[in-house]
C-alpha cells in the first residue's frame, strides 16, 4: 500500500514540474537568444547562468549547502563527477564555465543552451581531443575566465573519487592562474543518493525523468584550498586537489 502511494506521490510531482520545466527552458532559450552571438560568444556573462540554474535547482527540489568560499576572478576549478546536475549545482554558487564532453552539445536543446552559455566541449577518446580542450581553456583562463572541469574524466556513484587525469591542468600551469577544488555530495538516508548518479548507460530524458519525481535532493559542495601559481607542474596539481576532493568526502583514496 505504501508502494503505491510512493509512486503516485512521485507521478504527482513529475505532472507538477514538468510544465514548469518547460517553462523554465524556455525562458533559457529567450534569455540566450537575447544574449546574442556577436561580444559575448565566447565570454558571456556568467551571471544568466546563475540565476537560471538557481531556479533550475529548486524546479527539481534540490537544495544547494556550501562550505568554504569560492576563489573570485580567474580560476580553474575542479571536482568530482556524479550527474549532469553537478553543473548547475556549481553555476547555483559560483558562476563559471564549464568544459563538458563533445556528446553533450547533441543533448535536445540543453546542448544548444550550454553552446550559447560559453561551454567548452572536449572530444573525449579522439586523438588531441585533450591536448585542444587544454588550449581552450588557457585561452580562457588567460582573458580572465573562471572554468570549471571535471578531471575524472567521466561520473561516478559518489562513493568514490576516481584519479584526477593531469593534462588538462596544465592550461593552469600555462596560464599563471589559481586551481580550486570543489567535493561535490548527494547524502540520502546516510549513504549516497541512488537516483542523482548519471553513470553506466543513463540517457538524459529517462534520467531527468527519475530526477523529476524524486522530493527533496540535498547537495554539498565543499570548497577546497585555493592554490595560487606559479604551479610546480601539472601532475602535483592533479595529485593535490585530488587528495583534497577525497578528504572533504571524507572517503578512501582512489587506487
Amino acid at each position: 500500500m505504501s508502494g503505491g502511494r510512493s509512486r503516485w506521490r512521485r507521478t504527482g510531482r513529475r505532472l507538477a514540474r514538468l510544465p514548469l520545466l518547460g517553462a523554465h527552458v524556455l525562458l533559457g532559450v529567450l534569455i540566450a537568444a537575447a544574449l546574442g552571438p556577436g561580444r559575448t560568444r565566447h565570454y558571456c556573462s556568467t551571471a544568466p547562468l546563475a540565476w537560471w540554474s538557481r531556479h533550475l535547482c529548486r524546479l527539481f527540489g534540490v537544495r544547494v549547502h556550501r562550505s568554504g568560499t569560492p576563489h573570485r576572478g580567474a580560476a580553474l576549478f575542479v571536482a568530482n563527477h556524479v550527474s549532469w546536475l553537478d553543473i548547475f549545482c556549481i553555476a547555483a554558487v559560483c558562476p563559471t564555465h564549464f568544459l563538458a564532453k563533445h556528446e553533450v552539445a547533441a543533448w535536445p536543446l540543453f546542448g544548444w543552451l550550454c553552446r550559447r552559455a560559453g561551454t567548452a566541449f572536449i572530444r573525449r577518446g579522439a586523438a588531441g581531443g585533450a591536448s585542444e580542450a587544454a588550449e581552450q581553456l588557457t585561452r580562457r583562463l588567460r582573458r580572465g575566465g573562471r572554468v570549471l572541469v571535471f578531471p575524472e574524466g567521466t561520473s561516478t556513484d559518489g562513493a568514490s573519487v576516481r584519479r584526477f587525469y593531469p593534462r588538462l591542468f596544465h592550461a593552469a600551469v600555462l596560464a599563471g592562474c589559481p586551481v580550486q577544488a570543489i567535493a561535490l555530495r548527494y547524502p540520502h538516508a546516510g549513504s549516497f543518493h541512488p537516483t542523482v548518479p548519471f553513470v553506466g548507460r543513463d540517457t538524459l530524458m529517462p534520467h531527468l525523468w527519475r530526477l523529476l519525481g524524486e522530493p527533496a535532493i540535498e547537495v554539498w559542495l565543499s570548497f577546497g584550498t585555493v592554490h595560487a601559481p606559479p604551479h610546480p607542474s601539472r601532475d602535483l596539481l592533479a595529485k593535490q586537489t585530488q587528495a583534497e576532493v577525497e578528504t572533504l568526502l571524507q572517503i578512501s583514496p582512489a587506487r
